[in-house]
């Protein structure tokens, strides 16, 4: 793991969660996949994922920026910039368009490191990269709320693009249900 973005402890527990990026090869600094660890109040490690396309995927650049407890369903979640395919099930609806940008991509995982699945939301054909805030997310009666930055945005009752001579960066605060597709742009994922 070359850079940390986020940690939490649950309340009450002996295990830290850290999330951030790897470079697949680190002298190169071309593609990089999102890393994250589950590590005891003594130091060691015990669960490391790495998730991302490394087969001949010079334009993947996924990275985790935030990671929460969500402590009504007792799982850690993991809050992605993803550029893989892989991390982005609904890719091929949309990757005429949106190919190079970033999806956020929600890892949900139990503690001990069983992974139990995943959210993937995106701003379908707007060709709008969505970007994590550091440290940005957390839940709230079971919703997921996280900050973001880009240039514009779009859901399903919303769309906001950005004027090419004057380009300003959003930052947004997003609420998201999980398993509702109401707002979002959104892909379920199993553990598998």
């Amino acid at each position: 793991m070359n850079e940390i973005y986020g940690y939490v402890q649950p309340p009450e527990s002996n295990q830290i969660y850290a999330c951030g990026y790897a470079w697949d090869k680190p002298l190169l600094e071309k593609t990089r996949t999102a890393s994250m660890f589950q590590m005891d109040d003594e130091g060691d490690i015990t669960v490391l994922y790495a998730f991302g396309d490394k087969a001949g995927a010079e334009t993947q650049h996924d990275v985790c920026r935030a990671v929460a407890y969500d402590g009504a369903n007792q799982e850690i979640l993991f809050a992605l910039e993803a550029t893989s395919p892989s991390l982005r099930p609904a890719y091929n609806d949309y990757a005429a368009y949106s190919a190079a940008n970033t999806d956020v991509t929600i890892i949900r995982m139990k503690s001990g490191g069983k992974l139990v699945g995943a959210y993937n939301i995106n701003f379908y054909d707007a060709s709008i990269s969505i970007g994590i805030g550091a440290n940005a997310l957390f839940t709230k009666d079971g919703e997921y709320i996280f900050g973001t930055q880009s240039w514009g945005y779009y859901t399903k009752y919303q769309n906001k693009t950005y004027n090419p001579t004057a380009v300003q960066l959003d930052t947004n605060v997003f609420r998201y249900i999980p398993d509702s597709s109401e707002c979002f742009y959104q892909a379920s994922m199993n553990a598998a």
